[in-house]
Formats: C-alpha cells, sequence, structure tokens
C-alpha cells in the first residue's frame, strides 16, 4: 500500500509566496513612513518658527477700461494670506487685511505695517491679494506674482503700487453676475472660517456684499453673496457681532 504523503502547509513554515508579501508589506510601510516624514518636514518649512513681516505703502488708482475715466466708489481690499497645511496652500489664517474705497479720482491707498509676527504657516505667492469690487463692473483679483511660488520676503510691497487699473463695466443679466461674483464668495469662506477678527477690518467691503446681495434677491436672482446675518452666523463669536459692527463702521 502506497505512503500518503500531507502536502498541506505548515502554518509555521510560511512559503516563499508568503514571506516575499511580508517582505514586500515591510518596505512599503518604510516607504509610506519616510514620505510622510518628508511631507510633514516641508509642511513645517511653513509653520514652524515665527517669522516677521512688513509691508511697503501701496496707492493706485482705478478707471474705465473702455473710457479712461476715474472710477469712484470702488472697494479695495488688500490681503496678505498665510499658506500652510501638508501641501502649503491652505489657507491658515490673514496676516493682515485693509480696505479702502476710491475717491472722486478713482484713487485708494493702504498704509505701510509692520513689523508683525506670526506663527501659523507663511505668506507666500500672491500676495499682497487686491480685489477690486463695484456692483456693475467685473470683479478684479489682482494677485502678486513676483514672488512665484515661493515664499514671500520678510519686506514686501505690491507691483501695483502706482499704476492705473483699468475696470471694465460687466455685459451681461444679472444671472450672469451673480455667477461671476463666485470668487467673492470663496473669499468671503476663508475670511470668515479661518480669519479669526479680520473681518473688523473690512465694515465697508462687508456691507457693499450685503447690498450687491439685496439687488439680487429682490430681482429674483439665486443670491450666492452672503448676506450680514449669513456672514455673522460663520464668523468667530468672540470677535463681537458682526452685522452690528458693520451697520455701524461700514458707512
Amino acid at each position: 500500500m502506497a505512503t500518503r504523503f500531507d502536502v498541506r502547509e505548515d502554518p509555521h513554515a510560511p512559503t516563499v509566496a508568503a514571506r516575499f508579501r511580508r517582505a514586500l508589506l515591510r518596505a512599503c510601510s518604510r516607504a509610506g513612513r519616510a514620505a510622510l516624514v518628508i511631507g510633514v518636514a516641508v509642511a513645517c518649512t511653513a509653520c514652524g518658527g515665527e517669522r516677521t513681516y512688513t509691508a511697503e505703502p501701496i496707492a493706485a488708482r482705478i478707471v474705465d477700461a473702455d473710457t479712461g475715466a476715474p472710477v469712484e466708489g470702488v472697494n479695495v481690499v488688500a490681503a496678505w494670506q498665510a499658506k500652510g497645511g501638508l501641501e502649503g496652500g491652505n489657507i491658515m489664517g490673514y496676516v493682515t487685511v485693509m480696505e479702502d474705497v476710491t475717491n472722486a479720482n478713482g484713487e485708494f491707498s493702504f498704509p505701510g505695517w509692520g513689523p508683525k509676527k506670526w506663527r501659523n504657516g507663511a505668506i507666500r505667492d500672491g500676495a499682497p491679494l487686491l480685489i477690486l469690487f463695484k456692483p456693475g463692473y467685473d470683479v478684479r483679483f489682482l494677485w502678486e506674482t513676483k514672488y512665484g511660488v515661493e515664499f514671500a520676503p520678510s519686506d514686501m510691497s505690491s507691483s501695483w503700487d502706482g499704476k492705473v487699473i483699468p475696470l471694465k463695466k460687466f455685459a451681461g443679466s444679472l444671472d450672469t453676475y451673480d455667477q461671476y461674483l463666485s470668487g467673492l464668495r470663496t473669499f468671503l469662506d476663508t475670511l470668515l472660517l479661518e480669519g479669526g477678527c479680520a473681518w473688523k477690518e473690512l465694515p465697508r467691503f462687508l456691507a457693499a456684499i450685503d447690498r450687491q446681495h439685496k439687488v439680487l434677491l429682490a430681482a429674483r436672482t439665486f443670491a450666492g453673496l452672503a448676506s450680514l446675518e449669513s456672514m455673522e452666523s460663520r464668523a468667530d463669536k468672540s470677535c463681537g457681532h458682526l452685522k452690528a459692527y458693520v451697520l455701524e463702521h461700514g458707512r
């Protein structure tokens, strides 16, 4: 009678394939840990230490793109955003925000500021961001591009200082205009959610947003811009009541 051999695997003696799978998992685990360490190291270059910033004054003039005439009543915001996170592009807060409204000559200006210390992320490309908003005109976002994607220097300036900036009238329906305001909605979201009390520096701008919200609502257009009530519901409550503050200071 032939001898019967049991060919089942010994559970305590792993096969070559099993040993290979375990080795591969260990290698992948080591690679994953290395990638995580590298990612954290990159992120920490933007958040690890305290930075000190100053900014030079900005003064410019806004004119109608078609006629060249000065445009009065343009709400202008200057925002120095701090960015960070694993990919380095998440908005971590606002180092400084300022606002102005153009005069009869279309002029606006922002004073220099600093030195100001900041720890939560770092100012990178696009600082300062200038936002130009006047109902009936295109919304313009003027990003600073001279730093590329690198960190901004400790002493900053704006390429728009001393320039004449054309602003084009919006040609289209209110429905289209509302869609065109999406960039403002994104800015407001980050300002209210990540900016702490930074909204208190922009009462006239927020009042203008609220007025445009009412215009779109009255025209039965989707009012994608936030009302003061909506802004207040998202703003940092420790900074006070947004609606009351804007009504008092946003004239």
